[in-house]
């Protein structure tokens, strides 16, 4: 029997046992999930990821397929491009697609493996990967001479910190503002995410390895990762959700994680835990620079968003009260008004 094999009946092995040890506190789940659908929810029949706009193609330099969508394909004064967050979609910009739509040429897409963008090969899944998937988004989804706004959330914003590591020459000159939500410059391997310090380091240990072996197995875990979905409701509700999060909001992310391609999500998961520095963000400086933390983050505590605007001289620092790391999902108001706030100023600097 092959390694890869051998592997794959280890996951599964290990998958159904603690299928098996979860059904012991089936009733419990049950319970907590009743009570988080009977949270009040300000979004309650919201049509999540009905927004669409102008399907264009994007090819990678390494060939793979990316889905990109553009709203206002008529407008040329100015392109607002989105990157959204790992196991997100381009959709988890539902409010503010709506919010800020007529504001410029706005352009959403999504990160390979996930959404409807090609997965690339297993070595693909690197953060040093991004910088280059959102060049050619730019490059094939905007006028060559249109200047543009970056905005990237979690996973996405890292994707603009290493493109500015990369591209520096394009800050200040074609690249006017740039907008940072709940994202992280490095060290994410230490966060505890509320879990005893202990836990945390032999986290830190086993989790690599753990993901580099469930890597080669992945094809075979994709067909019993919905076993636990409710499981995994109740963990997107503790993690990347504030303690009053509507459940609309709540099923639509983790619906979203479902659907992300096993191998993106180890792989991702992988090379952002793993990467002491992801960014030194001195590039930012070129660009007006806005960063946006969350009061109840647990993914990339409010402390990584202070750092990364402590790295920018003229960088600017809001924090988004009661919302965790989906704050666009949870304070969707709040995001859309800053960000509008800083596109207007990226406006009048163009008009200066």
């Amino acid at each position: 029997m092959g390694r890869a094999a051998r592997t794959s009946r280890t996951i599964l092995a290990a998958t159904a046992l603690g299928a098996g040890a979860a059904g012991a506190g089936l009733a419990a789940q049950r319970h907590a999930l009743r009570q988080l659908q009977m949270r009040p929810d300000p979004f309650a029949g919201e049509p999540f990821g009905s927004l669409r706009g102008r399907p264009v193609p994007v090819r990678a330099s390494d060939g793979t397929r990316l889905y990109a969508e553009v709203d206002g394909v008529d407008r040329t004064d100015l392109a607002i491009v989105f990157s959204h967050g790992w196991t997100l979609t381009q959709d988890s910009w539902h409010f503010q697609r709506k919010a800020l739509r007529d504001l410029g040429r706005l352009v959403f897409w999504d990160q390979r493996g996930h959404g409807r963008s090609q997965g690339g090969d297993r070595g693909g899944y690197a953060l040093d990967r991004l910088a280059g998937d959102l060049a050619a988004v730019i490059e094939q989804t905007v006028p060559e001479d249109t200047p543009v706004v970056l905005i990237g959330h979690s996973m996405g914003g890292m994707t603009i910190m290493q493109f500015a590591d990369e591209y520096p020459e394009l800050f200040n000159r074609r690249v006017v503002a740039t907008g940072l939500l709940c994202t992280s410059s490095g060290g994410l391997g230490q966060v505890t995410l509320g879990l005893p310090v202990a836990l945390t380091r032999l986290t830190q240990r086993v989790l690599p390895r753990a993901l580099r072996a469930a890597g080669a197995g992945s094809p075979a875990i994709e067909k019993v990762r919905r076993v636990g979905r409710t499981g995994s409701m109740l963990m997107e509700d503790l993690i990347a959700f504030g303690p009053d999060a509507g459940p609309n909001a709540v099923a639509f992310a983790e619906q979203m994680m479902a659907d992300t391609r096993m191998d993106a999500f180890l792989g991702f998961l992988h090379s952002m835990i793993t990467t002491e520095v992801i960014s030194e963000c001195g590039a930012l400086a070129g660009a007006d620079t806005l960063v946006i933390g969350a009061e109840h983050d647990r993914l990339t505590p409010v402390e990584h968003s202070l750092k990364i605007a402590g790295c920018v001289p003229s960088g600017r620092l809001e924090v988004v009260p009661s919302a965790g790391h989906m704050a666009m999902l949870e304070r969707p108001s709040a995001v859309s008004d800053h960000l509008g706030d800083l596109i207007e100023r990226a406006r009048t600097s163009l008009a200066a």
